[in-house]
C-alpha cells in the first residue's frame, strides 16, 4: 500500500522474489513526496531533494540500469545565511575563512577544543543539548537551534535527544573538520540526480516493478485493512483484495484508522500525541534563464519564513525551457493553522519579501503555484516519548498478524531515499517464501533502521 520510494522497492523485490504482488496507490502518480511534476512546462519536485553519494552502491548500480544516462553526476552548489552572511554548503575551507563572521568562528573554535568538558556532563536529554555536547554552543545557538525552532515548530530545548541522533550526523568537530577537508576536492561535493526530476526514480522503479509482474492500481484509495483470522484482507472503492501478507507505507494514524480490529485504546491515544510538521511549497514562476547559479539555499534564522529556496533548473542538465526559471520555497507551518489556508497569492508576497530582505532580489514571478503537504517533520518532542514508543510496539505487533508497515510515513521518521529504498527490501525479505511474515527478521531490520542517521 502505498507508491513511495519504500513501497516501490517492495513490490520490486517481492515480485522478483516470485510472489503475486498488487500495489495500491491513493494518487495519480508514484513517488508520493519523492515524486515530480511540472509547472510552466518545467520539472519541478516537493521541495529540494537529491540522490545522496552515500547511497549503498547496490541501489546506485539499480538506478543506473534503469535510467542509464539520464542519472547525472552533479556538482554541490548550496549556501546557508548565517548572521547576514553567506557559507558555501558542503562547508569550504577557503570559504569559511572569507566569509565566517570573525566573532562566530571565534566561539566555534574554543569550543571545538573543549569537547572532553562537555562529554563529561550529564546525559542529553534534549536535541538542543545533544547539539551542544557534540558541537559545541556557538554552532548549536546560531544553526541548530533556530533552524530546530523553524522546521519543528517548538523550542529545541523541548524536542527529544532522539532528532538529533537520527537528524545530525556530525559526531563532533573532528568530523566536521573532516568534512570541510573532503568539500575542497571537487568529488566532495557531489550528488546524483536525474535529468527529468527526483521524480523520475520513482518511475523507473514502477516500472521495473511492473516488468518484475507486480500490478500497480492507481486511484486506489485504502478504506479499510481486516487483519483477523487467518490472512489479511485489504478494501478501496468496493474492492476487496485478499492476501497472504499487507506491506504498508500508509501514515500510522491512517493505517490505524483502517484497521480492523481496531488498535488498542491507549494505541489510538498514544497516535494522537505524535505531532507532525507541514509544509507549504511555493513555486514562482520567474522570467529569467536563472535567479541564482546556486542549488538551494538554507535560511535557518527568524528572518524569513522560509527554511530553504530551491532552482530546479540547477539540479540538472534537463530540457527545461529558456528564459525561464522556477524557485520553490519550503515554508514550514502547522496544518490548518493561518499559513497553512493562505492564498497563493499572500504566500507568494511573502516569499519575494524574504527573497528581498535576504538580498537575492525581487523576483518579478509571472505566476505563483502552491501546494500543500500535511506531514513533513514529524516531531520528536521530549513530552511525547511514552507515547511514541507505544506506537512503535503496536507497529511491531502487527507483523504477527500479516501486517507490516513501513517508510517515512509508516514508521514516521526522517530518512533520506536510501534509506527508504532499504525499508521497502528489507520488507519484502520478510515475507516468507510459503506467506506470513518473519516477524523476528522484520523486528530486527527495525532496530537496524533506528540507527538511520539522515545525510544532508
Amino acid at each position: 500500500m502505498g507508491a513511495g520510494p519504500a513501497g516501490l522497492m517492495a513490490a520490486l523485490r517481492s515480485a522478483r522474489a516470485g510472489h503475486r504482488c498488487i500495489l495500491l496507490e491513493a494518487g495519480e502518480t508514484v513517488g508520493g513526496m519523492a515524486g515530480s511534476f511540472d509547472i510552466a512546462g518545467q520539472r519541478v519536485d516537493y521541495g529540494s531533494h537529491r540522490l545522496h553519494p552515500a547511497t549503498p552502491e547496490r541501489f546506485l548500480e539499480l538506478f543506473r540500469e534503469l535510467l542509464g544516462s539520464d542519472l547525472q553526476v552533479r556538482p554541490r552548489r548550496g549556501r546557508i545565511r548565517l548572521r547576514g552572511r553567506w557559507l558555501a554548503f558542503p562547508l569550504r575551507g577557503g570559504d569559511m575563512i572569507r566569509n565566517l563572521p570573525v566573532s562566530f568562528g571565534v566561539r566555534a573554535a574554543i569550543d571545538a577544543a573543549a569537547p572532553p568538558l562537555r562529554r563529561g556532563r550529564a546525559v542529553a536529554v534534549s536535541f538542543e543539548e545533544e547539539v551542544t555536547r557534540r558541537l559545541g554552543p556557538a554552532v548549536a545557538r546560531e544553526f541548530y537551534v533556530p533552524y530546530a525552532r523553524k522546521l519543528y515548530g517548538v523550542e529545541a530545548a523541548l524536542l527529544d535527544r532522539e532528532l538529533a541522533m537520527r537528524r545530525v550526523s556530525a559526531s563532533g568537530a573532528a568530523d566536521v573538520l573532516g568534512r570541510v577537508v573532503r568539500a575542497a576536492r571537487p568529488q566532495g561535493r557531489r550528488f546524483l540526480y536525474p535529468r527529468a526530476g527526483y521524480g523520475q526514480l520513482s518511475e523507473a522503479l514502477a516500472r521495473a516493478a511492473v516488468d518484475a509482474g507486480a500490478e500497480v492500481r492507481m486511484r486506489a484509495p485504502v478504506r479499510r485493512v481486516e487483519a483477523a483470522g487467518d490472512g489479511v484482507a485489504v478494501c478501496y472503492d468496493g474492492m476487496r483484495v485478499p492476501a497472504d501478507v499487507v506491506l504498508s507505507t500508509m501514515a500510522a494514524p491512517a493505517l490505524a484508522r483502517a484497521l480492523e480490529p481496531a488498535p488498542p485504546v491507549e494505541v489510538q491515544e498514544a497516535l494522537g500525541h505524535c505531532r507532525s510538521r507541514a509544509v507549504v511549497l511555493a513555486y514562482l514562476v520567474v522570467g529569467r534563464d536563472r535567479f541564482t547559479p546556486f542549488d538551494a539555499h538554507y535560511f535557518p534564522g527568524p528572518e524569513t519564513r522560509m527554511a530553504r529556496l530551491s532552482e530546479p533548473k540547477n539540479y540538472r542538465d534537463g530540457d527545461d525551457p529558456p528564459g525561464q526559471t522556477v524557485l520553490c520555497a519550503e515554508i514550514p507551518c502547522w496544518p490548518g493553522d493561518e499559513l497553512w489556508h493562505a492564498s497563493g497569492d499572500s504566500i507568494g508576497e511573502m516569499v519575494a519579501d524574504d527573497l528581498e530582505r535576504v538580498g537575492l532580489g525581487v523576483p518579478e514571478p509571472w505566476r505563483v503555484e502552491v501546494r500543500r503537504l500535511p506531514a513533513v517533520y514529524p516531531v520528536y518532542e521530549t513530552a511525547t516519548a511514552e507515547a511514541r514508543a507505544t506506537v512503535e510496539s503496536w507497529l511491531r505487533s502487527l507483523a504477527s498478524a500479516g501486517v507490516v508497515s513501513l517508510g517515512r510515513h509508516g514508521l514516521g521518521v526522517l530518512d533520506n531515499l536510501h534509506h527508504m529504498l532499504a525499508m521497502g527490501e528489507a520488507a519484502a525479505s520478510s515475507v516468507r517464501p510459503s506467506g506470513g511474515v518473519d516477524a523476528i527478521a522484520w523486528s530486527r531490520s527495525l532496530d537496524g533502521f533506528a540507527e538511520h542517521v539522515v545525510e544532508d
